[in-house]
């Protein structure tokens, strides 16, 4: 089979992003052609996405003095990078109904929220703020390709689920035994599809690895480590492997040993109080 190939079959019944999402994806952050009244006419057909984006812009991670009662006051306060940045949150957490309900939809969103919200932290600790934004994107979509296993045969997902925790094998050794194919390479291929931005892409698809090709290169380290501090505080299964990773990708990035004991001592405690961290988890349906 085709490299090309190998995509299809796992692919074929994923859901169509939405209309609206795919559209203020297809513009670039720089595009000085769309007014903000043309951005409000593409999000507004939308009555659910435009409430939602309404609610997280008045979360404490873009806490005004003023509340932010309409859709035009939130492009005009926020501007397209952010609200870009919502509308892909919204559309995230509306993707694969059929993980809703289940173990596995709390397990893979729990885990992907806590990374994405360490992950902008990280870039914030270190003076990379500039790009905390797509950080916190691009942790939130990391795993993608598992929700795509999942979504295409969940027994057969679990029970490599299982079988990694009891030590068999890697993750990524028991996907491409079973499935031919690693959630990695899957991520990246259905973000590709999608049409998501290459920074999102190459985090899906070079995440946990330190043969890093991407002009990324920086946010992916900081997804990499935030993944991995996620799973050692029990989001996640933290097993030999990944510990092996966890210490040979730290050095890369700034962070101290006074940081590692801030994010194994409080910041769950810190963001459990967020309001952000609340509207996200209400968003993806977390308990």
């Amino acid at each position: 089979m085709a490299d090309s190939d190998k995509y299809i079959e796992y692919l074929k019944d994923l859901p169509v992003i939405p209309e609206v999402a795919a559209k203020i994806l297809g513009f670039a952050e720089d595009n000085l052609d769309i007014s903000f009244k043309e951005l409000e006419g593409i999000i507004k057909v939308d009555p659910g996405l435009t409430a939602k984006i309404l609610r997280i812009a008045n979360s404490a991670l873009y806490a005004r003095q003023k509340e932010i009662t309409n859709l035009q006051m939130a492009i005009t306060l926020l501007g397209f990078k952010n609200i870009k940045s919502l509308v892909l949150l919204v559309t995230a957490s509306s993707m694969f109904s059929k993980m809703q309900k289940t173990n596995f939809h709390e397990y893979f969103w729990r885990h992907s929220l806590i990374t994405a919200f360490i992950a902008k932290s990280v870039s914030q600790r270190c003076r990379k703020s500039s790009v905390a934004e797509e950080a916190f994107l691009s942790g939130l979509l990391h795993d993608i390709g598992q929700a795509v296993f999942f979504n295409y045969d969940s027994k057969t997902y679990l029970e490599i689920l299982e079988r990694r925790r009891n030590g068999e094998a890697s993750l990524e050794e028991l996907e491409d035994r079973y499935f031919g194919v690693t959630h990695k390479e899957v991520g990246g291929a259905i973000l590709e599809k999608w049409n998501f931005p290459d920074i999102y892409v190459d985090t899906a698809r070079e995440h946990n690895t330190l043969n890093i090709k991407s002009q990324y290169k920086s946010v992916i380290i900081t997804v990499t480590i935030a993944d991995l501090l996620a799973e050692r505080l029990g989001f996640g299964d933290f097993t030999q492997d990944e510990m092996a990773l966890y210490e040979k990708i730290l050095p890369y990035t700034c962070l101290k040993e006074s940081d590692i004991t801030y994010y194994e001592t409080k910041f769950i405690d810190e963001i459990k109080e967020d309001p952000f961290f609340k509207d996200s988890k209400t968003l993806f349906g977390l308990k």
